[in-house]
């Protein structure tokens, strides 16, 4: 049987109710890894971050990234990298920077 492989998402201040109905969709297409990082400008609501992230954990999901500033074209990719490249996270497969070619991953075993 073949692994299912990780959600990977980066993830602005979406409502929680929708982010709790996403890890519950994909869980039951046999997901049982999620890899999220939250962005978050710097005017989002306080409060819309803190919830956003507690419905998270809630849904029994830690997110490994929390970044808050401005959204540049860029930030999506560098927080998924961030994502990809977290010691035996993504799994053996992960594409290379500005490839959709999936790639073997060069973390550390």
């Amino acid at each position: 049987m073949t692994a299912v492989a990780p959600l990977i998402a980066v993830i602005g201040p979406v409502e929680p109710a929708l982010l709790t109905a996403c890890v519950g969709h994909y869980r039951a297409l046999g997901v049982e890894r999620f890899l999220l990082a939250f962005h978050f400008t710097e005017h989002a609501c306080p409060e819309r971050r803190h919830t956003v992230q507690a419905a998270c954990r809630e849904a029994g999901v830690v997110p490994e990234a929390v970044s808050v500033g401005p959204w540049h074209e860029h930030t999506n990719i560098r927080l998924r990298d961030l994502l990809g490249t977290r010691p035996r996270r993504a799994g053996t497969w992960w594409p290379t920077p500005m490839s959709s070619t999936p790639s073997p991953c060069r973390c550390p075993s």
